[in-house]
This record gives structure tokens, C-alpha cells and sequence, in this order.
């Protein structure tokens, strides 16, 4: 299985039904004309990879907090790492994530200072296995409406993040091919 959804720290396995049959692979190759740009390439992209999985391009490592974390402490941590989600983690299990969009809803001027995590995050996700295609998770993201999902190992932990920036970040350094 390939997707979960989250929800109050079960991982329930999920199929989509778009992704049911025949679908598009993606395989990337290596773009002669974004040579000099080498240096930005996700570090762990393999040059010789017809396809591409999301333990290829996903962030990492990842910024957890537990949902119990102030949100002025969430926004802090955003600011600090350069990112825009991070997703809550109780007993190893995640339980929600919080976005920058989330925060933009709350004002944080002082008005809110005493808000949680867990008052304003998203229960509902859908995360990932490491082992899940590249198109699949491109897709599920644009069908969804989602701007990341997390990764999860075989032990179901966290072990990435997955954004459309960084798959569009992996396309603009390679170039995509469908099948």
C-alpha cells in the first residue's frame, strides 16, 4: 500500500481511485542544458534512476513538534528552518500538521498567544510510503488539493516530507518523461 490516511494518530491504508489501472510512469533523466545548476540538485537524486520514488526527493531530516507545542513556537520554527509545514508528532505517531496558511488564519499579534498546536492543525492527512511513485504522489497532491504530505518508513515513523516544490524542484533540474 502506498497512501494512508492519518487521523488521530491511526494510519489507515488508502487507495486512490484515480490511481486504479494503467497509470502514467515517470522517470526523470538528467537535463544537459541545467549542468552548471548540478550543485542544487537534491543531493540523494541518483543519476542513472528511470523512476523515481518519494524517498528520492523528499526533505529531510524533518522538523516535528508535538501537538501540544505553542503555535507562536510553530511559527518561530518555520521561520528558523525556511519551511511551511510541520507536521505534529505524539508517541512517534502523527497526528496532525500545521501549515503556514494555518497560521495566517489565526492572528498572532498577541491576540491568540495561547493557542496549541493541536487548536488549529489538521487532523485528516494523507501521507506516503517511502516505496510510493513519483507520479502518484504528484497527482494525489494536485487531485487533493495539497501542498505536502509526509513520508513514512516500514515503521510507519516519519522519515520525510514530500512538497510540490520539491517535486517542481526535481523537474526543473531534470527533465520529465512520461511513459
Amino acid at each position: 500500500m502506498a497512501f494512508f490516511l492519518s487521523t488521530k494518530g491511526q494510519l489507515h491504508p488508502y487507495q486512490f481511485k484515480y490511481l486504479e489501472g494503467e497509470f502514467e510512469a515517470a522517470r526523470l533523466e538528467r537535463t544537459e542544458i541545467h549542468s552548471d545548476l548540478t550543485p542544487k540538485l537534491p543531493k540523494n537524486l541518483p543519476l542513472e534512476k528511470t523512476e523515481f520514488y518519494a524517498i528520492d526527493v523528499m526533505g529531510r531530516p524533518v522538523i516535528t513538534m508535538p501537538s501540544e507545542t505553542l503555535i507562536k513556537n510553530i511559527q518561530a520554527a518555520m521561520q528558523t528552518h525556511n519551511i511551511r509545514h510541520i507536521p505534529l508528532v505524539d508517541e512517534k505517531k502523527i497526528v496532525g500538521m500545521i501549515s503556514d496558511r494555518d497560521l495566517l488564519k489565526v492572528d498572532l499579534s498577541g491576540t491568540f498567544f495561547f493557542l496549541k498546536a493541536s487548536d488549529i492543525m489538521t487532523t485528516v492527512l494523507v501521507v506516503a510510503e517511502e516505496d510510493t511513485p513519483l507520479a502518484h504522489i504528484a497527482r494525489v497532491l494536485i487531485e487533493e488539493k495539497l501542498s505536502a504530505l509526509p513520508v513514512i518508513n516500514k515503521s510507519q515513523e516519519i522519515s520525510g516530507m514530500i512538497s510540490r516544490t520539491d517535486i517542481l524542484r526535481t523537474l526543473v533540474y531534470n527533465r520529465l518523461v512520461l511513459k
